[in-house]
């Protein structure tokens, strides 16, 4: 196994772990099978699996001894989980099953959604976290094939997630960290990394292969819906803390736009109330959204409208943990960065 065949599985994995992952009901249990064909198929991957075989697991009768509202008892050693979740989902996958009956109390929320995204996040997850670690440092350990093969973990990757009504911003910090890491790290936006015709849905799902996530939250980030996309994608990964740079803006830092009239920028999330205010937002959208689904009747007419508000309704789920994330770690204020050189970020990249 060289290192170029090794990041080629590696990039699939992850594509498709990230695909079952986000997955909140039962039409979307394809996504698991796609995924665990993947991985059974692959034999780098299976290989592991088997080595970590050491218990065969009833999960039929696990979950026929378990209460509804308790959730299953993982093990505690990455090589059991490995065992452990390699089973259950085979489990899932025998026969038909009703996701939303294996994911009964790992929420307190009584929407099928939230159970299916709460199993997949505590039970699943740390499987999927275990592979993609095990991969990781396979291809640390990995020999180079040849001349052809570069190495391309000298040059860091930096997804610049941001606002389109914020673009002078983003204009500012890429300007302002280029000079320093040129030949270090390349950032990629969607302003040029995008084609014509090309999907802005597949570029943002490109945001977890990127080493680093430098991110400027606003009023018009967290209301936006392709901003919280891009959240949806870094906090799905369980060490989001360690690839996100952020920076929060307040309303002094309307100096910095071409267009200085525009009424409100500041990102309100060191408050609970600020807080309040965006899951207030998103709550409006998804019964707007609902009403529009009513209003249309035929669902097959409501389609757009059906999906919109799966994404409104994972927005709302997701949301509390982000911002809650962001006021403990308190950043620096744009300002401050602007006048030391970012150094402080240039830190975090480790440039």
């Amino acid at each position: 196994m060289t290192k170029k065949e090794l990041r080629k599985i590696s990039l699939q994995y992850r594509t498709l772990s990230s695909q079952m992952l986000k997955i909140d009901s039962q039409e979307e249990i394809n996504c698991v099978k796609i995924f665990l064909d993947y991985i059974t198929n692959t034999s780098f991957i299976m290989k592991y699996i088997s080595e970590c075989h050491r218990e065969d697991y009833d999960f039929a009768e696990i979950y026929k001894n378990k209460s509804w509202n308790d959730m299953l008892t993982l093990p505690d050693s990455q090589e059991a989980i490995i065992d452990y979740g390699y089973q259950l989902l085979q489990y899932i996958l025998d026969g038909p099953k009703q996701l939303h009956t294996l994911a009964f109390g790992y929420t307190s929320s009584r929407k099928f959604k939230d159970m299916i995204a709460a199993f997949m996040r505590k039970t699943i997850e740390p499987f999927v976290t275990a592979i993609k670690s095990y991969l990781e440092l396979s291809l640390i350990d990995c020999p180079e094939s040849g001349p052809e093969v570069t190495d391309e973990s000298h040059e860091k990757t930096l997804f610049l997630s941001y606002c389109q009504k914020d673009s002078d911003i983003a204009n500012l910090i890429e300007g302002g960290l280029a000079p320093h890491i040129n030949g270090k790290a390349r950032i990629s936006r969607d302003i040029r990394d995008v084609e014509y015709h090309e999907s802005f849905k597949k570029f943002m799902q490109t945001i977890e292969t990127h080493d680093f996530v430098i991110m400027i939250i606003s009023d018009n980030y967290l209301k936006s819906r392709n901003c919280m996309f891009e959240v949806l994608e870094v906090i799905k990964n369980s060490q989001f803390q360690k690839k996100l740079a952020f920076i929060v803006l307040s309303d002094d830092d309307i100096k910095y736009y071409q267009d200085q009239t525009i009424p409100s920028i500041g990102a309100k999330v060191y408050s609970f109330e600020g807080q309040t205010t965006y899951s207030l937002y998103w709550s409006k959208v998804e019964k707007e959204l609902q009403e529009q689904i009513e209003a249309l009747g035929d669902p097959t007419r409501a389609i757009y409208q059906i999906k919109e508000k799966r994404i409104v309704q994972r927005i709302l789920l997701d949301l509390p943990e982000f911002m809650e994330f962001i006021k403990d770690a308190k950043g620096l204020p744009l300002s401050d960065h602007i006048e030391s050189g970012y150094k402080d970020i240039l830190r975090f990249l480790g440039i």
